[in-house]
């Protein structure tokens, strides 16, 4: 318990969020070069979104019309309180959302699959959300990363803490399951994580 509790503690410090700042900062430069550049009026969610940070980023780009940050609690969210938060804020289940299937150009994630139970259901409740032609990104923690050597320590809580680990054929697999069509694949926070982002067929 003791250990959680230092874990815990870690994601409070000032270094921590640091990193966690350039990490949203590089999902969202990656996101409008692969997805927003050249677009208008896009709709985007990212679901179970903790802070809902990268979100709120995504509301100020001129390309977006509505970011929306969804997520099942508002701890994360509140805890953070962000100043002048622009993206619109959804309390709701990813399983079972309360947006409209097929409605979104990107629906998006990064470091909260890893901690679902049933990943590949997540996936496809995402993927459900996109549009015919949108597009749907998960980043995870890399299997060849510093995640995957922290997950060789004896530690059942630490190993917790940081949820499962993915090589990038299984980040594939995932959302090949749930129908994407694989895009463009990145690695961000120093390879600490893996994304991938996969199209909808459609028009």
């Amino acid at each position: 318990m003791a250990e959680r509790i230092w874990l815990d503690r870690l994601e409070a410090t000032r270094p921590y969020q640091w990193l966690r700042l350039q990490m949203n900062k590089g999902l969202v430069d990656f996101l409008v070069q692969a997805v927003l550049a050249g677009r208008s009026r896009m709709r985007l969610a990212e679901v179970a979104c903790g802070s809902g940070f990268a979100a709120h980023l995504l509301a100020q780009r001129p390309e977006v019309g509505l970011s929306i940050a969804a997520d099942l609690n508002l701890e994360d969210y509140t805890q953070a309180n962000i100043p002048g938060f622009a993206a619109s804020f959804l309390l709701t289940d990813l399983f079972h959302p309360a947006l409209q299937p097929g409605s979104l150009d990107l629906v998006w994630n990064s470091s909260s699959i890893e901690e679902i139970d049933n990943p590949q259901a997540a996936v496809t409740s995402m993927a459900a959300l996109a549009k015919p032609g949108g597009f749907v990104f998960v980043g995870v923690p890399s299997r060849g990363g510093l995640a995957g050597l922290l997950r060789l320590l004896p530690s059942a809580r630490t190993r917790a803490w940081l949820g499962r680990v993915y090589s990038r054929a299984e980040l594939r697999g995932l959302l090949a399951g749930a129908g994407l069509q694989p895009v463009r694949e990145t690695a961000y926070l120093f390879g600490t994580f893996i994304g991938l982002l996969a199209q909808k067929p459609g028009n």
